[in-house]
């Protein structure tokens, strides 16, 4: 019985052997007509687009120190051109490290049965854009059509060993996809996925003589992938993706050797050992950099926020995420400008030099997924936080935010957990956002019964996450967040009037004027008191089941406040009732109230939510009671003559 076991357990591992090798992998696809007759995906049948096929190969050898080919290959087929707009254009990420070798891009049209064919192979007519501090090389791809297929490729050159990692998840689904990676044995990799675990159906690895020695192989394909679940209240829907990541764990030289920290402990060490940490923390480049007046504050608190302020307004970031500085801490000083290292390490080494306990805090920011802490390497942070502790009393910090303040930090650090580097040891913590951000929308309006319209006054000022979030926003560009108020409200607007106040709270007025507000009917006046404010709130509407928790990332108030002149002469017909809403525990409360004072018509909107995240099965009380709040905010009133 056991040698009969035995023998089917070899059958069945030869058999998956032999499956594997039979699947081809970096067989990249010919033009298929058949393709551009595809109406429909069978996967989501109403997706705008789909991905027929990627392929992604990593290929590392040694050349002087190592070079790291990267080769791309897409196929993506366009059902619906109209919504599918993050498809109609190439973009290419390039770090710092990174060149572009090659590049093709070919869009196929079927036009009156004939396939109508477009080439660009040219590097220089790919646009250089920085975002997020990255570089991209952008394409606006010519000639898409409802139905029109486009298949790029791109080969990226570096001697970068670390940044191998692949998003499998998109938001448009996958027919087939493929991870390839193949390095010296020299070298030792361990596979660290993230977010989702999807199990590929084709898996191979082997060791392969090439040219160059000996090579270990790695192949990954996969096959009928859905879509990413678009959902609202998440921090992001990319930070829960599968991902692939390739960490370097050993690789050995005739001259040098590599190991993998097995520890945060470990980490911390070697980061002291550093030149662009440990040693930029230690320099004596920021004597007398300090003003006196700053030095000289008692309140360690006090002192420590006005350190944090004068490098706010006295250093930028440069929109570069980074652990390790990017240039010594004089060249900083100098410029004044730098990445996430520069601008943080150099407010910890100025709250250290007045004597206060500051110390580097690793995150990996939302946008660069889940950080895994069981797994001790450098690869999976990118970004630096201060921390501050003051009678066993922790402090945050993140000077590369403008309109940050102590623990009120931007939505990007907000990611559950990080390493403190703190007298020589690694540590992790969880932390989470426990301020409340508050906003309140005030209108002061007057009923202009001859042009039939009307006008006055809107202010919004905001605290907490919401401030943050809203400059970071007219900072990137004035013109286009001002002229939002018009688009969000549906409104004309003129002198808008937007600014940070030296409380950190963000502020903006207008003037307003609308005839789509009101209806006169004979002698009657029909509107919505609180006029163009019913719009704007949170949409609970997901039809499918809820895949991921309910994330506000910060508790929050909201106030919605109408003041409106009654005009001479008339009167309210009927007010509508007050309504107050208050769950167990008072984690969600809600009130609508409408009264007159001295012929003022005032209403009020108030909604409170006391954390900032909820498990997922809460979707459908939260759905039930923003239902109620619609209601509410939509009811009308009647003016109607003495």
């Amino acid at each position: 019985m056991k040698i009969i076991k035995k023998l089917n357990l070899l059958y069945i591992f030869i058999t998956a052997i032999c499956f594997a090798q039979e699947h081809k992998f970096l067989n990249y696809p010919k033009f298929d007509e058949a393709d551009l007759k595809k109406t429909q995906s069978a996967i989501e049948k109403d997706a705008p687009a789909e991905i027929l096929y990627n392929s992604m190969s990593y290929s590392v050898a040694p050349s002087g120190w190592y070079l790291v080919t990267k080769k791309f290959f897409s196929k993506v087929k366009i059902y619906n051109k109209k919504n599918a707009e993050g498809w109609l254009n190439i973009q290419i990420p390039i770090t710092d490290d990174e060149s572009l070798a090659e590049f093709q891009l070919t869009v196929y049209n079927l036009q009156n049965g004939k396939v109508e064919k477009t080439l660009i192979n040219k590097r220089d007519q790919l646009k250089e854009n920085l975002v997020k501090g990255l570089k991209v090389f952008k394409l606006a791809i010519p000639n898409i059509l409802d139905g029109s297929v486009i298949e790029y490729s791109y080969k990226l050159e570096s001697n970068n060993l670390f940044n191998l990692a692949y998003d499998l998840q998109y938001d448009i689904p996958i027919v087939y996809q493929e991870y390839n990676f193949e390095h010296p044995v020299s070298m030792s990799y361990s596979f660290n996925s993230t977010g989702n675990i999807i199990k590929p159906k084709y898996n191979f690895s082997t060791t392969e003589q090439q040219t160059g020695g000996s090579f270990q192989v790695y192949n990954f394909g996969y096959e009928n992938m859905m879509s990413i679940p678009k959902e609202l209240f998440v921090k992001d829907n990319y930070r829960y993706i599968a991902r692939i990541r390739p960490e370097l764990t050993k690789y050995t030289t005739k001259y040098f050797s590599y190991n993998i920290a097995e520890s945060w402990n470990k980490v911390s060490e070697n980061l002291n050992n550093s030149d662009l940490f440990g040693g930029y923390l230690k320099s004596n480049g920021i004597r007398d950099a300090l003003p006196e007046n700053i030095k000289n504050i008692y309140n360690p608190l006090e002192k420590a926020n006005k350190i944090f302020d004068f490098v706010k307004n006295n250093y930028k970031w440069n929109k570069k995420d980074g652990i390790f500085a990017s240039q010594n801490l004089r060249q900083v000083i100098k410029l004044k400008s730098g990445n996430s290292a520069d601008i943080n390490l150099l407010l910890i080494a100025l709250l250290r030099d007045v004597g206060l306990d500051a110390n580097p805090l690793l995150i990996s920011t939302v946008d660069n997924g889940i950080l895994n802490i069981f797994s001790a390497n450098l690869s999976n942070l990118n970004h630096v936080l201060v921390s501050l502790k003051i009678n066993d009393q922790m402090y945050f910090y993140d000077a590369t935010s403008f309109a940050s303040k102590v623990n009120i930090l931007p939505l990007k650090d907000w990611n559950d957990f990080g390493i403190l580097i703190e007298d020589g040891k690694g540590t992790d913590l969880s932390f989470s956002n426990t301020n409340i951000s508050k906003k309140n929308l005030i209108i002061k309006a007057n009923l202009n019964l001859e042009k039939s319209e009307i006008t006055g006054t809107f202010t919004q000022k905001e605290s907490g996450l919401y401030a943050i979030e809203s400059y970071d926003e007219f900072d990137t560009n004035k013109d286009k967040y001002n002229e939002s108020f018009k688009t969000k409200f549906n409104t004309n607007i003129k002198d808008v009037e937007t600014k940070l106040l030296e409380d950190g709270d963000f502020e903006s007025k207008l003037n307003f004027s609308s005839a789509n507000l009101m209806d006169v009917v004979g002698s009657k006046i029909i509107l919505n008191p609180l006029l163009f404010l019913n719009v704007g709130n949170e949409n609970f509407d997901q039809k499918e089941e809820r895949k991921n928790q309910i994330d506000f990332i910060s508790a929050f108030s909201r106030e919605k406040r109408v003041e409106i002149d009654i005009p001479n002469g008339y009167k309210v017909a009927d007010l509508p009732k007050p309504k107050k809403i208050s769950t167990d525990g008072k984690e969600i409360l809600f009130s609508y109230n409408i009264e007159i004072i001295n012929d003022k018509l005032i209403v009020t909107s108030k909604v409170n939510v006391a954390s900032q995240n909820y498990p997922k099965e809460y979707y459908e009380l939260f759905k039930q009671i923003w239902k109620i709040i619609s209601d509410s905010e939509n009811q009308v009133i009647s003016l109607i003559k003495n």
